[in-house]
């Protein structure tokens, strides 16, 4: 059967923003119409500096969204991505990273100079999208950030996030290669969280993110438990001493954040 096609625009009227709506119930599973964005939020932001964008189906469905308002970090203005998803059956096909580069153009066209998002920094495959594919960098780790949630993807575990700063005119970074620099974390089963004091002095750190943290979470709980302190401890630490998250690398089926030591905005 031949596959609709999807377009990537801004949300016009009312049925756009319904059908948005309906689009983030089904990316995050959501049963708690609390975590739904209103409809007039979404159209205040969408007519006062933010973007609210849809990927719709012919017949006006919504297959993925994002929702992004005007934001600042410290004294810098940004544009806030509160959420992008897309729902499952169009998952792994390229939307998200086209409504990204949508709001990329955006944030260039109206003189922000970058947009900032948070995301789980236990899930290695967005870790490794944002950070890798995108080119964003973190250097804010804020936990338990919306509290405890009732939504699939998040049920019962503190909302630990890294905050990630996507620059609109990305410079190029040179290609990082190897594992082999010290780890302030590591498994690939129990997280082992490293002294930071033994390790400071490396131009580069790393902290391995373990390999499948929905299946961990849903199987042994304490060990999810161990690998969120692990981590929250180690990154919150690092970004105290001046590094910055900004690359993912991944190796025989393991992946590590890698931290460069850099000066703290």
């Amino acid at each position: 059967m031949e596959e609709m096609p999807v377009t990537i625009r801004r949300a016009e009227t009312p049925a756009d923003y319904a059908a948005c709506q309906e689009a983030q119930r089904r990316a995050w599973g959501l049963a708690d119409e609390g975590y739904v964005v209103p409809v007039a939020t979404m159209i205040g932001a969408q007519h006062h500096g933010g973007l609210v964008l849809g990927a719709f189906l012919p017949d006006g469905t919504a297959v993925g969204l994002s929702f992004a308002f005007l934001g600042r970090v410290g004294e810098r203005w940004c544009l806030y991505s509160q959420l992008t998803g897309v729902v499952p059956g169009y998952q792994g096909r390229g939307l998200g990273a086209k409504i990204k580069e949508i709001q990329r153009d955006h944030a260039r066209a109206v003189g922000l100079d970058f947009i900032a998002w948070s995301f789980d920094p236990l899930q290695a495959g967005n870790a490794h999208f944002n950070l890798h594919r995108l080119g964003a960098s973190a250097i804010r780790y804020l936990e338990n950030m919306y509290g405890l949630r009732t939504d699939a993807l998040n049920l019962g575990v503190p909302t630990d996030r890294l905050i990630a700063e996507w620059p609109v005119r990305p410079a190029p970074r040179s290609p990082f290669e190897g594992i082999g620099w010290p780890r302030l974390v590591e498994g690939p089963d129990e997280p082992k969280l490293n002294g930071f004091d033994s390790v400071a002095g490396s131009p580069i750190l790393l902290v391995e993110i373990p390999a499948d943290i929905r299946r961990i979470r849903a199987e042994d709980p304490s060990r999810a438990e161990k690998w969120r302190s692990a981590i929250a401890g180690a990154l919150t630490t690092a970004f105290a001493a001046g590094y910055r998250a900004d690359d993912v690398v991944r190796e025989a089926g393991r992946s590590f954040y890698v931290l460069r030591r850099g000066v703290v905005d």
